[in-house]
């Protein structure tokens, strides 16, 4: 062998594996074929064909499912989560402009077309915060979370972040004595009446939940409060339901919810625009005219707090279901301000007394939704919304911002779908609010100044405020795409089990959220759904413009709700450890938006009507899951573990039609079942959805969804 060829043999050798490696880097940067999961069997109850399909229309439509449903990844989901919760990002803040543009960027790098939208809202900021108890000892109120050590995001140094309050509260200096009044709802002062004993001139403390904190405070206004004050009872989400973070995932002790205080269930979105969009050209009312602003301060509390004023007060003790778990062995540990222990919840007789100094700074103040398409190919004018929120009170890992990740992670895989070809029928929306913590502010802007185009054209609102705070689907829905949204729930896996997130859901007997913006409604599926109620950002479609709605949740135990502690640290460790859920909810919310987006008949989809065999196979009489479940005031009850209140009555949507009038656009011969009504509740006075400036009487015929929709009269 010559000297050339054994030198040629050596390079070829050193040459062999720096060419091998050089291809494997190119195929794993190259765009490789999606590694389909094997396929679920469909349900015996659901049918292999989805509502508003034909067998022929839908082998092509299964093909772009197929490869939808292997995009969602639970690690990006994470990492996007990272992002999102690095820094708190109160809407009108400079962060939460930047959170703006990470979102646009992201959508305009999924090919998805978007728009920033700013819209000029009133907004409401702390200044100066202080508490104390004065009588009959002295003792300081209202401090801040503290710091966990395992947990380093905990040490926030920006004051609003440390503060106690609640948006919209009016400043106030005053000094009044205190009164226990459970939950604050009605049939609380109805009980107080009973025993003699008036909140006129008082500061009221109220417990979080059962109730929307606005509610309590206009119900402590009709009272003749001076004030209010809220806090979380260890009973409601601390220590009397388990482990606190960091140990478990409920709150701790010095734990307090923010929340805006304000009355949204009369006239959502910016108080200076009641019914018309704030755009620059908007006329707006003075802040004395605006209905919705509270006329009597609010302030949040700890259970630390709490426990201060409880212990001092005296006279009658309170009801036996009014006591709380402040006397509970430990609830109050670790006890760093040495909060005294409370034997026994008493109403107060005058003589416990606390001062308030609130300074709150109001201001119009710019806010920014994002606003990214997938524009259809064959009727571009019909919409399907994606909504989710962005803005928090602090970092916000499950409010909202595990909803934000999960829309992220969907804008992805939908673009991947683009890329590969996909097209789909009708133009895919998908929204990213902004202020919604205040008054679903952000959407309602948004839905009003696009009121005709969606109310002629919108097929369906999916919202998902929040993706996941545990691994329980819980949806929320008025009843007729309940049956589509089991049907996508029947071929997306369930990450702990292995079989669908439908097979799991229809094990749960009974419809219980800790979200709790709706109530269980009457269905004929396996599974329980909810009534929607009001609280996110489907409202402005489904009250004000008529659209179809629903609201979805992987649902857990979480009470760190509107706290520092909600973040990402406890979003890892209780939340949704590996992402898996937040991936599972990108691939059904994906999923519906791709049905509705590409159905032959979208109608057939959300027309069901409630008694209806799912699949067209017979079964047992509907099951009505707490239709006549109501609180011994004869309100409709509410679930009993919670984490956020309903901002709304749980009443059927006016400007809807109840399910017994809804007219399907069958052809002519089609066979129907019966129409069902869900449960109802007449609203009360004061109460009306959002129906201003409309003609009296008014009617559309709703085009996009198989059912008519009337317009309420104003009055």
């Amino acid at each position: 062998m010559t000297r050339t060829k054994l030198e040629f043999n050596k390079f070829r050798r050193f040459c062999q594996p720096i060419i091998l490696l050089l291809v494997m880097l190119a195929y794993c940067a190259g765009p490789r074929p999606i590694a389909r999961p094997r396929p679920l069997r469909a349900a015996r109850d659901q049918p292999e064909v989805p509502l508003g399909f034909s067998p022929a229309s839908y082998v092509a439509e299964k093909r772009w499912e197929e490869l939808y449903l292997a995009l969602p990844d639970a690690s990006r989901c994470g990492r996007f989560l990272r992002r999102l919760t690095a820094r708190p990002h109160l809407a009108g803040t400079p962060a939460d402009r930047r959170l703006a543009e990470f979102v646009y960027d992201e959508f305009k790098r999924d090919g998805l077309a978007p728009e920033l939208v700013e819209y000029r809202v009133l907004l409401s900021y702390p200044r100066r915060v202080e508490a104390e108890v004065v009588a009959p000892a002295r003792a300081k109120l209202a401090h801040s979370e503290p710091a966990l050590p395992r947990d380093k995001a905990t040490r926030v140094s920006d004051p609003m972040m440390q503060m106690p309050w609640n948006a919209y509260s009016p400043s106030a200096d005053m000094t009044a004595p205190v009164i226990y009044v459970n939950y604050g709802a009605e049939k609380d002062y109805e009980e107080l009446d009973k025993l003699g004993v008036s909140a006129k001139g008082k500061i009221v403390l109220a417990r979080n939940f059962h109730g929307y904190r606005g509610g309590k405070s206009l119900e402590a206004e009709k009272r003749g409060a001076a004030g209010v004050m809220v806090y979380s009872d260890p009973a409601d989400d601390g220590s009397g339901k388990g482990k606190t973070y960091p140990e478990g995932p409920w709150g701790p002790p010095g734990h307090f919810q923010r929340g805006a205080v304000v009355y949204d269930f009369l006239i959502p979105g910016d108080p200076l625009t009641p019914g018309w969009a704030s755009t620059d050209s908007a006329p707006r009312i003075p802040e004395t005219e605006a209905k919705i602003l509270p006329r009597i301060p609010m302030l949040p509390l700890s259970a630390w707090d709490a426990a201060e004023i409880i212990s001092r007060l005296a006279g009658p003790e309170a009801p036996k279901e009014w006591q709380g778990g402040l006397g509970a062995p430990g609830a109050l540990d670790p006890n760093p301000f040495a909060a005294p222990p409370v034997a026994a919840y008493r109403i107060g007789d005058g003589s416990t007394k606390v001062h308030l100094a609130i300074e709150m700074e109001n201001r119009v103040t710019p806010i920014w939704d994002v606003i990214g398409k997938i524009h259809g190919s064959e009727e571009p004018e019909k919409l399907v919304v994606l909504s989710n929120h962005r803005d928090a009170w602090v970092y916000g890992a499950v409010d909202p911002s595990s909803g934000t990740a999960t829309l992220l992670e969907t804008a992805r895989a939908l673009g991947g779908l683009l890329k590969r070809g996909f097209r789909p029928r009708r133009t895919i929306v998908l929204g990213s609010w902004d202020a919604e913590e205040y008054t679903l502010t952000g959407s309602t802007e948004w839905g009003e100044q696009f009121e005709q185009e969606l109310t002629k054209n919108a097929v369906v609102c999916l919202n998902v405020d929040a993706a996941t705070s545990g691994q329980d689907f819980s949806l929320s829905a008025i009843p007729p795409p309940a049956p589509a949204v089991a049907q996508a729930a029947a071929v997306v896996r369930d990450p702990a089990t292995g079989r669908s997130v439908y097979d799991r859901w229809r094990q749960r007997r009974k419809f219980e959220s800790v979200r709790s913006y709706a109530v269980a409604g009457a269905t004929n599926l396996p599974v329980t759904f909810g009534l929607l109620g009001g609280g996110s950002d489907y409202m402005v479609f489904l009250e004000h413009d008529g659209v179809p709605s629903l609201d979805m949740i992987f649902d857990g135990p979480y009470g760190v709700y509107h706290s520092v502690y909600d973040d990402y640290e406890w979003m890892e460790r209780f939340g949704d450890p590996g992402f898996a859920y937040h991936a599972a909810m990108s691939r059904l919310w994906g999923l519906l938006a791709v049905r509705f987006a590409d159905a032959d008949r979208p109608g057939r989809q959300i027309e069901q009507r409630a008694e209806r065999p799912v699949g067209g196979r017979r079964g047992g009489r509907p099951r009505l899951a707490g239709q006549n479940q109501r609180e011994p005031d004869g309100r409709r009850a509410r679930p009993a573990r919670r984490a956020r209140a309903s901002r709304t009555p749980v009443v059927p949507a006016p400007g809807l039609r109840p399910a017994a009038e809804l007219r399907s656009r069958d052809p002519p011969g089609a066979a129907r079942g019966p129409a069902q009504e869900g449960p109802r509740e007449r609203p009360r006075a004061g109460e009306a959805s959002r129906q201003r400036n409309r003609p009296r009487d008014s009617s559309h015929q709703g085009r996009g969804w198989g059912f008519e929709v009337r317009r309420a009269s104003r009055g």
